[in-house]
C-alpha cells in the first residue's frame, strides 16, 4: 500500500471514530440525563462552570429546594391531597401558601382549609380546599358534605350538594337568612303547618310576617289556633288534610274549606267518592238529588243540593238553571236566580201557582196584553180564575178577555174597556163603533171622543139603524193567529199544552215511540230518536222502545268509556224559552229511563235544542209531531 493511502485510511478512521463518540454522548446527555444543552447554553455553563439542577420527582420543585420546603423530592404530591407540590408552593419559595394559616404550609398539609374536609375528599365532592365554606352560608363544607364523601349530602334533592347551595332546602330563603331568621335550612316548613318558609315569611323579609302578632314569626310558630285565611280550619289541621293555609277556598271552587271538610277533620268529605276531598277537588261531580247540577256547583249558586225542585215551585233546578251555567236565569233581574226564587217573573203570582194555571211564569205578562198575570188571574174579591168571555181561555192568557174582535192591548191604548164588548153601553159594539183601523178609530161626531166612548144623543142619532144587527153577526177573526192560542190554551191541562199545539193521531197517542236512525256502532248499539206524545204528562212507552232503552243500559254498563248523548227537541208553538226548557223536560225522562235500568249517570250528556232544530215543518200535525222528539246518540270514546 502506498504510504499516502495509509494516511487517508488513517484520518478517515480517527473523523468516524469522533463523530462515533459525539453520538454516544449526545444520547446519554438528552435522552438518558435529560441535560441536554444548546450549545449556547453549553457555553454558558462552562464559563459559569453551573450544573443543571436535579428534580428527581419532576413536580417543578428541585430536590434542593423540597429539601429547604420539607416536602419529599421523591414525590410530587407529598401530603396526597391530588395537587402537586409546587402548586401547593405557590409562585413565592420563600412565602409558600398556608391557606388556613395553621403553620403547616399547604404542600404538607391535608386539610388546606381546615374545615374538617381532606383537600383530597373536596377535590372529589367540589368544593373549595381553599374555602372553609365554599358556599359561604355559614356551615363549614364538611358539615354540610356529611359523613359519606361518595353520598355528599343534598337536601331539596335539587342536584347541588348542600357544601355548595346557598338555599339547602329550596324553601325561597337562603340558608344564611334562615339562621338570622331562626328556620330550620334543612326544612321547607319549619313549624310543619303546610306552609314552606319561603310563602311565610312573604316578601318582607325585613319585616317577616307575624299574623297572629304574638311575637312568633309564623315560619317557626306553631301555635295551634292558628288560622291564616280565616276559614275556620287551623294551620296544623290543613297541613294535616293538604289543604291551603293561606286560602280559604283551597280548590277555587268558590266553597270555603271548613264547609268541604266537614264537621269532622278526620273524615273530610268526599261527595262523588273519587279518592280525593271535596276541599281539594275543583272537579265534584256529586248530584245528590238527581237533578243534573253537581252538589258544588248548587252550594255555588245557592240552591238545595238535596232537592231537584230548590224553591218548590214546581220546576227542575237544571231547566231553572238555564243552559249557561256562567249565567244562571234570572228572569226578573231581582238578584235571586230563578232555581230559587218562588217567583221568577215577579207578578206576585207564585211560578208554582202559574205552571198550575197555565201562565207563563217566566214573562209578567203572559198573552202580551199590557196587563200583569196577577191583575188578570182573578177578578177583584174573587177567588176564580177570569175567563171574562167564557171561551174557555183564562184572562192572563186571553189577547181578547171580552172576545170583542179587539185585542186586549188596543182596548188599553183605546180606552175602551177590555172586559166589555160594549164599553159606553149605547148597545153597539165597541168592534162596530171602533171599526177597522184600531189607530184612527171612528169620531161620528168629531166631539174628539171616539164612539166607542161616546153616548152623546149626537153620536147615537148618526149610528146606522141596523149596527145593532150587523154586531152580532160579528164573529172573530179565522185566521191562526186568532184561533191557535184559543185552541191550545181551552184545552191546557200539562206542561206540554202550554207550548205546542194539537199534533196529528200520532202525536195525541199516550206512548213514546222509537225510530232507528244512523250507523250501527261496532257493537250492534244504532242511534234513534224517541218521539213524545202531545197533552200527556206522564206518556208510556212502547215495547220496542224499552227493548231498546235495555240494549242501550246494558251497553253502557260494560264499558265506562260508552257514553250517550240526549239532545231533546220541541215544534215551534210557544216561546223559544219555554221550548228549550221543555226540550229538558223530555230529555230528563229518558235519563230517568236509562238511570233506572241501571245506567251510569256520568256516562250521560243532556241538552235541549228546543225549536231550533226542527225535522218537519211546524205548519202541520204530522210535522210538528216530528219535532217532539229526543235524540239518542250512542258514543264509544277508545282511549288512545
Amino acid at each position: 500500500m502506498k504510504k499516502s493511502s495509509l494516511i487517508t485510511y488513517i484520518l478517515l478512521t480517527l473523523v468516524a471514530s469522533t463523530i462515533w463518540l459525539a453520538g454516544s454522548w449526545w444520547h446519554y446527555a438528552c435522552n438518558i440525563k435529560n441535560t441536554c444543552k444548546t450549545p449556547a447554553e453549553l457555553a454558558s455553563n462552562t464559563l459559569n462552570n453551573e450544573k443543571p439542577p436535579i428534580d428527581t420527582d419532576g413536580d417543578g420543585l428541585s430536590d434542593s429546594e423540597e429539601s429547604r420546603l420539607g416536602t419529599d423530592p421523591l414525590l410530587m404530591d407529598t401530603d396526597q391531597d391530588s395537587i402537586s407540590d409546587s402548586q401547593e408552593i405557590g409562585v413565592d419559595l420563600d412565602s409558600p401558601l398556608d391557606s388556613d394559616e395553621d403553620n403547616l404550609i399547604d404542600a404538607l398539609d391535608a386539610d388546606d382549609d381546615n374545615d374538617g374536609l381532606a383537600t383530597a375528599a373536596e377535590e372529589q365532592v367540589g368544593t373549595s380546599s381553599l374555602l372553609a365554606d365554599t358556599d359561604e352560608d355559614g356551615i363549614l363544607d364538611s358539615v354540610e358534605v356529611g359523613d359519606d364523601i361518595s353520598a355528599p349530602l343534598d337536601t331539596d334533592g335539587d342536584g347541588i350538594i348542600n357544601a355548595l347551595d346557598t338555599d339547602d332546602d329550596d324553601d325561597g330563603i337562603e340558608t344564611v337568612q334562615e339562621f338570622l331568621l331562626g328556620t330550620n335550612h334543612l326544612l321547607t316548613d319549619s313549624d310543619g303547618d303546610g306552609l314552606a318558609d319561603g310563602d311565610e315569611i312573604a316578601d318582607l323579609m325585613d319585616e317577616p310576617l307575624d299574623s297572629d302578632k304574638n311575637g312568633i314569626l309564623d315560619p317557626v310558630d306553631t301555635d295551634p289556633t292558628l288560622d291564616q285565611d280565616n276559614d275556620g280550619l287551623t294551620d296544623l289541621v290543613e297541613a294535616k288534610l293538604n289543604t291551603d293555609p293561606k286560602k280559604a277556598d283551597s280548590d277555587g271552587d268558590g266553597i270555603n274549606d271548613a264547609i268541604e271538610i266537614g264537621k269532622n277533620t278526620d273524615e273530610p268529605i268526599d261527595s262523588d267518592l273519587d279518592g280525593i276531598i271535596d276541599a281539594l277537588d275543583s272537579v265534584d261531580d256529586s248530584d245528590s238529588d238527581n237533578d243534573g247540577i253537581t252538589d258544588t256547583l248548587e252550594l255555588k249558586l245557592k240552591s238545595n243540593p238535596k232537592l231537584a225542585d230548590s224553591d218548590n215551585d214546581g220546576i227542575n233546578d237544571l231547566e231553572e238553571l238555564g243552559k249557561n251555567i256562567d249565567q244562571p236565569l234570572d228572569t226578573d233581574n231581582d238578584g235571586t236566580l230563578n232555581l230559587i226564587d218562588s217567583d221568577d217573573d215577579n207578578d206576585n203570582l207564585s211560578t208554582r201557582y202559574e205552571t198550575r194555571i197555565g201562565t207563563n211564569p217566566l214573562d209578567s205578562d203572559s198573552d202580551k196584553d199590557g196587563l200583569a198575570d196577577n191583575i188578570e188571574a182573578k177578578a177583584p174579591g174573587s177567588d176564580k180564575l177570569q175567563d171574562t168571555d167564557n171561551d174557555k181561555v183564562i184572562n192572563p192568557l186571553d189577547t181578547d178577555d171580552d172576545n170583542d174582535t179587539i185585542p186586549t192591548a188596543n182596548e188599553l191604548a183605546l180606552g175602551t174597556n177590555h172586559l166589555k164588548t160594549d164599553s159606553d153601553g149605547d148597545g153597539i159594539s165597541d168592534a162596530i163603533e171602533v171599526g177597522q183601523d184600531f189607530e184612527a178609530a171612528k169620531d161620528t161626531d168629531k166631539d174628539g171622543i171616539i164612539d166607542a166612548l161616546d153616548t152623546t144623543v149626537d153620536e147615537i142619532a148618526s149610528a146606522p139603524t141596523t149596527d145593532r144587527a150587523v154586531s152580532s153577526q160579528i164573529k172573530p177573526d179565522s185566521s191562526d193567529n186568532a184561533t191557535g192560542d184559543k185552541i191550545l190554551n181551552s184545552s191546557i191541562n200539562s206542561t206540554d199544552q202550554k207550548t205546542e199545539t194539537m199534533g196529528s193521531k200520532e202525536a195525541d197517542s199516550k206512548a213514546i215511540s222509537l225510530e232507528l236512525t244512523g250507523a250501527v256502532l261496532e257493537d250492534s248499539i244504532q242511534p234513534s230518536v224517541l218521539y213524545f206524545p202531545h197533552f200527556t204528562a206522564e206518556p208510556v212507552v212502547k215495547q220496542d222502545a224499552k227493548n231498546y232503552l235495555d240494549e242501550i243500559a246494558s251497553w253502557m254498563k260494560k264499558d265506562e268509556n260508552n257514553k250517550v248523548n240526549l239532545t231533546g227537541h220541541t215544534d215551534s208553538v210557544g216561546s223559544k224559552q219555554s221550548n228549550l226548557a221543555l226540550g229538558i223536560r223530555r230529555v230528563m225522562v229518558i235519563r230517568e229511563l236509562l238511570i233506572n235500568r241501571g245506567s251510569p249517570m256520568s256516562q250521560i250528556e243532556v241538552m235541549s235544542r228546543g225549536e231550533s232544530q226542527p225535522l218537519a215543518s211546524n205548519k202541520t200535525e204530522a210535522g210538528r209531531f216530528k219535532n217532539r222528539r229526543v235524540a239518542v246518540e250512542p258514543i264509544k270514546f277508545k282511549l288512545k
